[in-house]
């Protein structure tokens, strides 16, 4: 990778916040830019893939809000405050940088560093090669917390003591809060095109009934070439965001598909059953690395691909699976 990996965050610091649009052409083109394509020979579905993989990434990393609404023309990306966010590890405690940056951001923090003290070491690593336009891992180790709320504010930033996952954990509601709060309605059927979530395979698929008492509906509008998901129980059905939604399924299921590897610390998560955003944010800022996809097909047949979180404690890996009503499922993440 580039310097260019670092320009989608510089722009949308400097703005402070972009419209959809804004954002959406100003990452096509430091994509191309990236990978030497010219405009017009672009793979319009494998850039839009690339620019949603991105999206979840700096969500989850902690550098930017997205704001979407059903008014498209509404929709915004807001740079998060720059922070330094301790890490749930053991040992010497350590931190990364999250939130905007600059082109002078990292010499900055490396001046800070120094001025605490010539032990502090400042680690500047590339996220994974599949993810496009994700700045790199900006991370802080000490021998006293107290060194790196000194560089905080030396840097005149927030540092947060309490590591943010647990932060999240705490705060982010369960699949039960969540599903509390859907307003239910006596509706028929749409007559757009649909298909049903599968349970087994996590993919949505033109079927109208499962085993469970649940069913998950993805509607696409006829014009706008958006979609809506819709819970449907007996003749009710309620609005509901895509990533609660198949964890409502599989909860009232009993499918288990969240594992643990706790030699390796690492969380695998289907890339087909995406965590929700405050639950994903909470896992990725227990390392600072934004997920990684691998294909392990033997692992949970007949689901092809996962999402690594690396670093994950124990503790955090069990309240996650427990806030979605899920119980993990502990086997080895040997990758080879």
């Amino acid at each position: 990778m580039s310097e260019t990996s670092e320009k989608l965050l510089y722009v949308i610091s400097a703005k402070k916040e972009l419209a959809w649009l804004s954002f959406k052409e100003t990452f096509d083109y430091l994509y191309n830019l990236e990978t030497g394509v010219k405009e017009e020979n672009t793979d319009k579905d494998g850039i839009k893939n690339k620019r949603l993989q991105a999206i979840r990434a700096l969500d989850s990393l902690g550098h930017c809000d997205f704001n979407f609404s059903d008014d498209s023309s509404k929709n915004k990306v807001y740079a998060a405050p720059p922070v330094l966010v301790r890490l749930p590890c053991t040992g010497f405690p350590q931190a990364i940088l999250a939130g905007a940056r600059s082109p002078n951001t990292i010499q900055q923090l490396s001046n800070a560093c120094q001025s605490v003290g010539h032990h502090i070491k400042l680690e500047v690593t590339e996220q994974s090669s599949e993810l496009g336009l994700i700045p790199k891992r900006v991370a802080v180790q000490a021998e006293d917390v107290s060194e790196l709320q000194a560089i905080g504010n030396s840097l005149k930033i927030p540092f947060m003591e309490t590591p943010s996952a647990w932060s999240l954990l705490n705060f982010a509601a369960s699949i039960d809060d969540y599903l509390a709060t859907l307003e239910w309605y006596n509706y028929t059927e749409l007559n757009w095109q649909s298909k049903t979530f599968d349970p087994i395979s996590l993919q949505f698929q033109s079927i109208k009934e499962t085993d469970c008492p649940l069913r998950l509906s993805q509607y696409s509008h006829p014009s706008r070439n958006t979609k809506v998901y819709y819970l449907w129980q007996d003749a009710k059905c309620a609005e509901i965001d895509l990533d609660w939604g198949r964890y409502a399924i599989l909860k009232a299921l009993r499918r288990n598909v969240l594992i643990y590897d706790k030699r390796r610390f690492t969380m695998a998560v289907p890339a087909s059953a995406n965590l929700p955003r405050l639950l994903e944010r909470a896992l990725t800022l227990c390392s600072g690395y934004a997920p990684k996809y691998e294909k392990m097909p033997r692992v949970l047949p007949p689901i092809q691909g996962f999402n690594l979180f690396t670093a994950v404690p124990p503790q955090i890996a069990e309240m996650t699976a427990a806030k979605l009503g899920q119980t993990l499922l502990q086997q080895s993440l040997s990758i080879t």
